[in-house]
C-alpha cells in the first residue's frame, strides 16, 4: 500500500504549456498505420517525425479497467477526423500502452476494436517522460512548422462524449 501512495504522489503529469518531448518508439508499425503518421517503417523513430498539425495521445494500459471506456469516444473522433476534409491529415490519434508488450496491444485492438495506431511503451520511458500520469490520460500536442510540439491540452480520466474531443479540436484550430 506504501508503494501505491508513492506513485500517486510522484505523479507530476505533463500539463498545457509544456513543450512535449521527443518521445522515441521502437514498433513493428503494419503499413495502413506507417501510411496514416507519415512516417517510412524503421526500427526506432520519434514522435518528432510523425505528421500532423494535431496530435491527440491516449496514454493508457492494457490492464486498466476504465481504459476502455474511451476506445469508442475515440474511435468516433478518428472516424470523424478521417471523413473531414478539413481535418483529415492534419489532426492524428494515436496511443501509448504504458507498460504493455506487442501482443497485449494486438489483442486490446482485437478485443475492443481500436481503430487508431497504438504505440509501446514495455518499459515505461514515455510515461516518465510525460509525468508519470494515471491512466486514462489524453494529451493534445500541436506542432508547428519547425516541428516543435507544444501541449495544448489534457484531459486526466475518461470522456463523457466525443463532443468534448471535438469541441477540443475545433477551439485549437480556431
Amino acid at each position: 500500500m506504501v508503494l501505491f501512495v508513492y506513485a500517486l504522489a510522484d505523479a507530476k503529469p505533463i500539463i498545457s504549456g509544456a513543450n512535449f518531448p521527443n518521445l522515441t518508439f521502437n514498433n513493428i508499425l503494419f503499413k495502413d498505420e506507417q501510411a496514416y503518421l507519415g512516417i517510412s517503417q524503421k526500427e526506432n523513430f520519434s514522435f518528432k517525425i510523425i505528421r500532423g498539425n494535431l496530435i491527440i495521445i491516449e496514454v493508457f494500459s492494457t490492464y486498466c479497467l476504465s481504459c476502455p471506456k474511451n476506445i469508442p469516444i475515440l474511435n468516433k473522433a478518428y472516424s470523424t477526423i478521417e471523413n473531414d476534409l478539413k481535418l483529415k491529415g492534419k489532426v492524428k490519434v494515436i496511443g501509448i500502452a504504458v507498460g504493455n508488450n506487442r501482443n497485449e496491444v494486438k489483442n486490446y485492438i482485437k478485443e475492443y476494436k481500436v481503430l487508431y495506431p497504438i504505440l509501446t511503451d514495455f518499459n515505461f520511458t514515455a510515461h516518465k517522460a510525460l509525468g508519470n500520469p494515471r491512466v486514462p490520460f489524453t494529451i493534445f500536442v500541436k506542432k508547428d512548422t519547425k516541428g516543435n510540439s507544444t501541449v495544448v491540452g489534457t484531459h486526466q480520466g475518461m470522456f463523457e462524449s466525443e463532443d468534448l474531443v471535438m469541441n477540443k479540436i475545433a477551439d485549437i484550430f480556431h
